[in-house]
C-alpha cells in the first residue's frame, strides 16, 4: 500500500509539473514586455535573397498537362464586323469621314428611309456617329443562342465612343459566313470631356470600347469530337523533353492507353475504349508532367524588361562596365557698360561641358553559374537594365552564355 501511495504521488507531481509548464508558455502577453523594434523587423520584414525571401518554389516544376498542351482543333475563332455607333454627344466622326455616311445611308435604306435626291451626303453632320470596326473570339464548341463579348473600335476621325449604341452588325468568320450578331450599349473606361476653343481632356483611350455579352451565337462551328478516338495534343512551347514526359505521364495515369510522340510539339492518344474524349479533356487538369526549365534571356531594350529562364548558365567569364555621363550646362552672360560711356548691352551665351566616367567594377562569373548567382551579382554591383542587357550582349558574343539570347 505504501508503494502504491508513493506511485500515486509520484504521477500527480508530474502531472502538475506539465501543468506548470503549460501555463508558463500560455501566460498573460500583458505581464511579458513589450517586443524590441528589432524583434519587430524581423517578424513582419521578409527574408533577404530570391523574391520577397523566397528562394524556392514547388519542387519538380510539375505543372499540369492542360497548361502546356491543348487538343488539337480545339480553339477559339475570331470574329470580324464593321458597324455603326449612333448617340454619341458631338464626338463622332466629322464629315470628312464619308465612311460614315455611307453607313447612316446604308442603314436608313434598309429601314426603307430615303433622302430626297437634291441631298447632297456631304452636307450631312455626323457628330453623334461613328463607324467602329466590332471584333469579337468565339469560344470552341459555343452552341446558338450563347452570347459573347465584342470590342468596338473607331474607324474615323471620332473622338469618343463614350455614351454610344452599337447598331446591329453581324460579325463574319474567316470563311465569310456569319456566326454571330453584336448589338448593344458601349462600355468605355475613363472619360472624355472638350470645351469650345479646342480644349479637351481624356482619360484612358476613348477610341474603344466593350460590349459585354453584346453577341449573340448564330451559327454554331462545325465539329466532331465527341467521335474521336485518337487525340493530338500540341504543345504551346516544343520540347522534345517535356514531350516525352507528358507521354509518360498519360500512360501513368491511364495505362490502357497508347501514345506516340509524332515530333516535339505533338503527342498522339489513343484513348481506351472506355474513355470518351470529354473525360480526357478534363483529366488534363489532373495530369502532372515535369516541365523542365527555360533556357531564353528574352530582352526587350524599348522597355528595359529582361527575364532569364531557370536552365539559363554562363561559362566563366570576366566582365566589366562602366557608365559615361556627359552634362552640357548652356549659360548666358549679359556685358553692361559703365554710365554715359556709350557703349551697348551685349548678350553672349556660353556653355560648359562635363564628362563624368563611372569606375567600371570587374567581377568575376563562375564557371556554370546559375540565373540565381547571375542575379545576385549583378544587384550587388548595382546594375541598371540597360546595362544587364549590354552585360547579357556581350557574354553572347565572347561565347560565355549558355542559352538562347532573344533581342526585341
Amino acid at each position: 500500500m505504501k508503494i502504491t501511495g508513493i506511485v500515486v504521488f509520484l504521477l500527480f507531481m508530474a502531472i502538475g509539473y506539465v501543468w506548470a509548464l503549460d501555463q508558463g508558455d500560455q501566460a498573460d502577453p500583458r505581464l511579458l514586455p513589450p517586443p524590441s523594434a528589432q524583434a519587430l523587423e524581423a517578424r513582419y520584414v521578409a527574408p533577404g535573397g530570391g523574391l520577397l525571401g523566397f528562394q524556392h518554389g514547388n519542387d519538380g516544376n510539375y505543372a499540369p498537362l492542360a497548361t502546356l498542351a491543348h487538343i488539337h482543333g480545339i480553339r477559339i475563332n475570331h470574329l470580324l464586323g464593321h458597324g455603326l455607333t449612333v448617340g454619341l454627344q458631338n464626338s463622332g466622326d466629322s464629315q470628312q469621314t464619308l465612311l460614315s455616311i455611307q453607313f447612316l445611308l446604308n442603314t436608313l435604306r434598309h429601314e426603307s428611309i430615303t433622302l430626297p435626291a437634291a441631298l447632297n451626303p456631304a452636307n450631312i453632320q455626323v457628330r453623334n456617329l461613328a463607324a467602329v470596326m466590332v471584333t469579337a473570339d468565339i469560344p470552341p464548341f459555343a452552341r446558338v443562342g450563347a452570347r459573347i463579348d465584342v470590342l468596338a473600335s473607331t474607324m474615323g476621325d471620332a473622338r469618343s465612343l463614350q455614351g454610344g449604341t452599337l447598331l446591329m452588325t453581324p460579325l463574319r468568320g474567316a470563311d465569310g459566313e456569319v456566326y454571330a450578331l453584336a448589338q448593344g450599349p458601349i462600355s468605355v473606361e475613363g472619360y472624355f470631356a472638350n470645351a469650345s476653343g479646342g480644349a479637351s481632356e481624356r482619360k484612358n483611350f476613348q477610341t474603344a470600347g466593350q460590349v459585354p455579352g453584346g453577341a449573340t451565337v448564330e451559327r454554331a462551328i462545325p465539329n466532331d469530337f465527341s467521335a474521336l478516338r485518337k487525340l493530338e495534343l500540341d504543345f504551346e512551347d516544343p520540347s522534345a523533353a517535356v514531350a516525352a514526359h507528358a507521354a509518360g505521364a498519360i500512360i501513368g495515369k491511364f495505362p490502357d492507353a497508347h501514345t506516340a510522340i509524332l515530333d516535339p510539339g505533338t503527342i498522339e492518344v489513343e484513348l481506351p475504349a472506355w474513355m470518351s474524349p470529354v473525360t480526357f479533356a478534363a483529366a488534363m487538369d489532373s495530369i502532372m508532367v515535369a516541365a523542365g526549365q527555360s533556357d531564353r534571356v528574352v530582352v526587350d531594350e524599348r522597355t528595359g524588361t529582361i527575364v532569364v529562364g531557370g536552365r539559363v548558365s554562363v561559362g566563366r567569364a570576366a566582365i566589366s562596365h562602366g557608365n559615361l555621363t556627359i552634362t552640357i550646362e548652356p549659360k548666358v552672360d549679359v556685358s553692361q557698360p559703365g554710365p554715359l560711356s556709350g557703349g551697348t548691352t551685349v548678350v553672349t551665351k556660353t556653355s560648359s561641358v562635363k564628362v563624368n566616367e563611372d569606375p567600371g567594377e570587374f567581377f568575376m562569373l563562375p564557371q556554370g553559374a546559375t540565373v540565381e548567382q547571375i542575379a545576385e551579382t549583378l544587384n550587388a554591383v548595382g546594375s541598371k537594365p540597360g546595362d544587364v542587357i549590354a552585360i547579357f550582349e556581350g557574354l553572347r558574343a565572347a561565347g560565355a552564355l549558355r542559352g538562347e539570347l532573344i533581342i526585341r
